[in-house]
């Protein structure tokens, strides 16, 4: 299959979230990024590994290994994809994975040195904005400034931090498969992070993440706070937030 840059959307993104999934390939294709996607995409295996099914998720990385093979690099917007391929396959297949990973920011980032992703290719977007931190890109894999540097270049735009952030951040009250197993309690804690950060700073537009479960969590909550779909306080990914400003 040759070298190959692999774009890797996740469950979330194919399915619940597909417009997200559309932005993020429209938005490479739009800077001119040559990439493929996988047909018949399934899934990582990172759930059956917190539920402790981890025969099972060494069973499914397995057989995604042998359809990702020829890929140089593998490029993510889903932080549990990225953790499952960069340090659970390695474990499963008896050694270092053959490929690169990336999340999606990262990529983005690495776009930016290389002069294809800069500012003069945003147009101003006068937003109010607070970056979440997901717990499995931040906490767990370390990845911290490349999602704000990529929003950062949008001009117009104002990054605001919550109170608590980055290895501090608070969980949005999806992760660990909560959101599957316990949705009530799930609910409450991403109503509550959502009240502490519509609080601060006052005229907040948004909160923009970079995890589908961080999304789906969110927006949830506030459908259930407000009895609406999200208005006033709207939940993004970093892809969306850059595709609004890209020229």
């Amino acid at each position: 299959m040759g070298e190959r840059t692999l774009v890797w959307l996740g469950c979330t993104y194919r399915g619940r979230l597909r417009e997200v999934g559309e932005d993020v390939t429209g938005l490479l294709k739009r800077l001119g990024v040559d990439f493929e996607t996988l047909g018949g995409e399934k899934c990582c295996g990172f759930p059956l590994i917190l539920a402790g099914y981890v025969k099972e998720g060494a069973r499914r990385a397995r057989e995604n290994a042998q359809r990702l093979r020829g890929a140089a690099q593998i490029v993510t917007p889903c932080p549990a994809c990225y953790r499952a391929f960069r340090e659970y396959y390695p474990r499963f297949l008896g050694g270092e994975a053959p490929w690169r990973v990336m999340h999606t920011t990262q990529f983005l980032s690495d776009l930016a040195d290389q002069g294809v992703l800069t500012p003069s290719r945003l147009k101003p977007l006068k937003m109010r904005v607070l970056y979440h931190d997901p717990c499995e890109l931040g906490r767990h894999s370390g990845v911290f400034e490349e999602p704000r540097r990529v929003l950062g270049m949008i001009p117009g735009l104002t990054l605001h931090e919550p109170p608590l952030s980055r290895e501090r951040a608070v969980c949005c009250g999806g992760g660990g498969l909560l959101y599957a197993y316990f949705p009530s309690l799930s609910s409450l804690v991403a109503a509550r992070k959502l009240r502490q950060e519509g609080r601060v700073p006052r005229g907040l537009q948004a909160v923009v993440t970079a995890c589908p479960q961080c999304i789906v969590t969110l927006r949830q909550a506030w459908f259930e706070e407000k009895g609406e779909e999200p208005a006033g306080l709207e939940v993004y990914d970093v892809v969306q937030v850059l595709n609004m400003a890209l020229r």
